[in-house]
């Protein structure tokens, strides 16, 4: 099976979209937004990826962020705009690409989707759980 066939529409969302639109936005999709900024797919919000936006401004000290990981304090823990709840994504695939291979890039890149491409443009997505439910039906 190929990427084409597991597709869906893409939903989209600026980058500098406010905390309300994207949840907006979130209202006639399937799960992933995808983030745009000068027309060019810079990122991913997925509904979980909200849950960053629930957290109470005070629960999020340095110390409750890092525990002991030693790195520095992320403020985007506190999100303004869709880019604040995005995560990066530079992986996109052709309308061809076959559904092992899909499955690896999801893994590799600890993505839940992927933008499929064509001639520059993104034309699709295809969300892990369309992966999920095709093996599941053993196609």
């Amino acid at each position: 099976m190929k990427a084409r066939e597991l597709m869906e529409d893409p939903d989209f969302v600026e980058h500098d979209a406010s905390i309300d639109d994207v949840v907006s936005e979130f209202q006639g999709s399937e799960n992933t937004l995808m983030v745009k900024k000068d027309d060019e797919v810079v990122g991913e919000i997925h509904e979980n990826s909200l849950l960053k936006a629930m957290i109470p401004e005070e629960k999020l000290d340095e110390e409750s962020v890092i525990g002991l990981l030693g790195i520095s304090f992320d403020q985007s823990y506190v999100p303004d705009t869709a880019e604040d709840l995005m995560n990066r994504h530079e992986v996109t695939v052709e309308p061809d690409e076959e559904i092992g291979e899909l499955a690896f890039l999801m893994n590799r890149e600890d993505v839940r989707s992927l933008p499929v491409e064509e001639e520059g443009e993104i034309i699709g997505i295809v969300h892990e759980d369309a992966l999920i439910e095709n093996f599941r039906r053993g196609d």
